[in-house]
């Protein structure tokens, strides 16, 4: 059940990230220019897809783990999920505020 409750807070996450620019991490020590070419590149867009597909990606796969009868995927799941968008989100941050 608690993977369902991480999924629902990324999926809210994403949400505010896209209304809220700047609770992305660095994003108020940018300069004027680069916000603009972060906000022009649809940064915080594509930061509210990745945590879509991460909520999404954890609902489905508390629900796999459920239909193969494996409790255990579970586990670890969030936290897989979890580092692996943050790596994503790292490398990408970086290529769109060119």
């Amino acid at each position: 059940m608690k993977n369902i409750y991480v999924a629902l807070i990324f999926i809210a996450i994403g949400i505010l990230v896209k209304l809220f620019p700047n609770l992305i991490a660095g994003y108020s020590t940018l300069s004027q220019r680069e916000k603009e070419n972060v906000n022009g590149n649809g940064f915080p867009t594509f930061m509210m897809v990745g945590f879509f597909i991460m909520g999404a990606v954890i609902l489905a796969g508390h629900f796999i783990a459920i239909w193969l009868d494996k409790p255990s995927l579970n586990d670890s799941l969030g936290i897989f999920v979890t580092l692996i968008g943050a790596v994503v989100f790292i490398v990408a941050g970086q290529w769109f505020r060119r």
